[in-house]
């Protein structure tokens, strides 16, 4: 099965935001290896979007990855990687960042 990875606007903000605090001058290369490390496990949700666990708004799940937290649904959810479907980035929040606006819609 052939998934599609989307982005709200608001997780493609967060990115954002966390490419420019990351890429800050002095923030050195393990902060360059946080945000690496963010973009790889969101692209690897394609290949098993059921890993993780629900996050606390129903029909969402949530992946911790280098301290920040992506939220999303896939649709549909069959609770198998193997026969579930599309995935769509939520939200992506930085440690210890409020978790406001977040939805299960698109």
């Amino acid at each position: 099965m052939r998934r599609t990875l989307r982005y709200s606007d608001e997780a493609i903000d967060d990115l954002s935001a966390i490419r420019r605090w990351q890429t800050l001058p002095g923030a050195g290369d393990a902060a360059l290896r946080r945000l690496r490390s963010v973009r790889a496990a969101i692209s690897n949700l394609l290949r098993a979007p059921c890993r993780h666990p629900a996050a606390e708004r129903h029909g969402l799940r949530q992946m911790t990855v280098a301290g920040h937290h992506v939220v999303y649904p896939v649709v549909p959810d069959t609770g198998r990687s193997a026969d579930s479907g599309d995935v769509f980035v939520v939200r992506v929040f930085g440690p210890g960042q409020l978790r406001d606006g977040m939805a299960a819609e698109d």
